[in-house]
């Protein structure tokens, strides 16, 4: 318990100090929230699983920074019966032979701990004399097999009575989109044909959970020139917290004992500067620079004015929201990031953007075939969301990215 001693100075003039440790929400930044960090997300959750019962393979789709790895982890820590779940984050995957070497890793490990799979699994690493496997990788005694060829076989040899493997991959559009950019398209599209001939075989025992910080859509289309290989691909909607959720959220990170408190009349006002973007990442940076704040002037009351405060300070911090332009800068070519970039600085300086304007910008710089499938990615990924009042323009998700974007590109003329 943190307990506050009131003094009074000579002046009349009462302060507090604090003499006990200080203690932070349950909070974390950057990286994806496991154990004790993470907030559960029980019904994305539920849903993911019952899709996996009906033998689907899962796409999750999320803007940036909602909690898809953190879910994909909770998966991984808690799978439902006669599974046997793995999570791997494949953004260093370099090359086609590399992308099924991570597999194969995957699955021999998740069968190294399968009680069914024992006895066929003791017989399979003395036949292709293997000597080691591990979290890094598979070691043999004489020749590496051919790791497609050997996965393969591995699940038209799985006995019926085995676990189903579950693997969760993380970045994948990533890996395809450096194997792009590497000139080994493809080595892309022949990834994709074969994930996507997994899934229409009958290896009853081998599913997927994908999910990416950018949108796996926009990366095959321009690998492929269309999407048909993601087609059969279920998707598990991970929308941002509602408002009771987010104030739930608030009060399960500070459930801790924190030093800082809020009250439903601070929770409200914490969210109105967020706005209807709820997502513990935004939160977490709020409450994160509050803390910090209340901390240096050990003082665990807040008001109004420190909401306000961290808000700007949130604001002004680069660090936080550089990488969602890069990102754009990364996986675009350079025509359609200067108009996706044009529209955003336009929606930073005028607030919203109406479609006549997005149609005008398209003309000027002749994306007028595929402009507004640029805008609903820049929806589906985070950056942007319709108006309540009116469905026909734009606007920011986050006032926090608006407040980047128009620093960044501080004179906007047009």
């Amino acid at each position: 318990m943190t307990i506050y001693l009131l003094s009074k100075s000579n002046d009349n003039k009462v302060t507090v100090k604090m003499n006990a440790r200080w203690i932070p929400p349950k909070i974390i930044v950057g990286s994806a929230a496991t154990g004790d960090y993470y907030y559960p997300r029980t019904e994305i959750v539920n849903e993911i699983w019952d899709e996996l019962e009906k033998g689907n393979f899962i796409l999750i789709a999320a803007p940036r920074r909602v909690g898809k790895t953190s879910i994909m982890r909770d998966i991984e820590a808690n799978p439902r019966e006669n599974y046997k779940v793995i999570f791997e984050n494949i953004q260093a995957v370099k090359s086609e032979i590399d992308f099924y070497k991570t597999l194969y890793k995957l699955i021999l490990n998740c069968l190294s701990t399968s009680k069914k799979a024992s006895k066929w699994f003791s017989s399979y690493i003395k036949t292709k004399q293997i000597i080691e496997i591990s979290t890094s990788g598979v070691k043999f005694e004489n020749k590496v097999p051919d790791y497609l060829h050997e996965i393969n076989n591995i699940f038209r040899e799985l006995d019926k009575s085995t676990e189903t493997i579950v693997l969760l991959l993380d970045e994948l559009p990533e890996v395809l989109h450096k194997l792009d950019k590497a000139e080994k398209k493809d080595e892309a599209i022949a990834i994709l044909h074969q994930l996507r001939a997994w899934r229409q075989t009958d290896f009853k025992k081998l599913q997927f959970i994908f999910a990416g910080s950018v949108g796996i859509h926009y990366v095959v289309k321009n690998i492929e020139g269309r999407t048909s290989s993601l087609n059969d691909l279920i998707p598990a909607i991970c929308n941002p917290l509602s408002k009771d959720e987010a104030k739930d959220y608030i009060k399960w990170v500070t459930s801790n004992n924190a030093s800082v408190q809020y009250d439903t009349e601070r929770q409200t006002q914490l969210l109105f500067k967020i706005q209807h973007y709820y997502t513990p990442y935004f939160i977490n940076l709020m409450l994160g620079e509050i803390d910090k704040n209340a901390k240096k002037r050990n003082n665990p009351t807040i008001t109004e004015q420190d909401i306000d405060q961290a808000f700007l300070n949130v604001e002004k911090s680069n660090e936080h929201f550089a990488d969602w332009k890069k990102r754009l800068y990364d996986y675009m070519p350079k025509s359609d990031f200067n108009f996706v970039n044009n529209i955003l600085i336009h929606i930073a300086h005028r607030n919203s953007i109406g479609i006549q304007a997005i149609y005008d910008k398209a003309v000027k710089q002749e994306k007028t075939i595929d402009y507004m499938d640029m805008i609903h990615d820049l929806v589906n990924d985070g950056y942007l969301t319709e108006t309540t009042e009116d469905s026909q323009k734009y606007i920011f998700i986050s006032p926090f990215l608006k407040a980047f974007w128009k620093r960044n590109n501080p004179i906007y003329n047009e």
